[in-house]
């Protein structure tokens, strides 16, 4: 793997809950980028996702899901090439105005707190409210 100045992070947005198998779950969108620059200090793997969705949300919208639960790959590749490292996975719970996710990854997974969103939100809308309210920030 590259240095992080030269990865690019892989943020991959599927329709459905994940049981080990990609098949059952329908692709809503795959954002790739990086938040990385000069001297600036580094984020953590969900704050860089967080970063480059909120870059994301200002240019495209997502479709709402369509059930109760859609899943969040986080992964980082180098320039240019086409294989992955995986890094985190999102299993996102949205129900009556209500989100929260489980995450997982190398270390202990962990849930996050609810937060609220509104029922037109798409996918990563919700996805941003979750991680500015558990990473610090509960503006919307």
């Amino acid at each position: 793997m590259a240095s992080e100045g030269d990865a690019l992070l892989v943020v991959s947005v599927y329709d459905g809950e994940f049981f080990g198998d990609l098949s059952s779950l329908v692709k809503i969108c795959v954002i790739e980028g990086s938040t990385t620059c000069c001297d600036r200090e580094s984020f953590s793997t969900l704050e860089e996702t967080w970063k480059l969705l909120e870059m994301w949300a200002e240019k495209c919208a997502t479709p709402p899901p369509r059930g109760d639960c859609f899943t969040i790959f986080i992964c980082r590749k180098d320039r240019g090439d086409t294989e992955v490292e995986p890094l985190a996975r999102l299993d996102v719970f949205a129900h009556n105005g209500e989100a929260t996710t489980c995450v997982v990854s190398r270390t202990p997974s962990w849930d996050t707190e609810r937060v609220c969103y509104q029922p037109d939100d798409g996918s990563v809308a919700i996805v941003l409210k979750i991680l500015r309210a558990n990473l610090g920030h509960t503006e919307y």
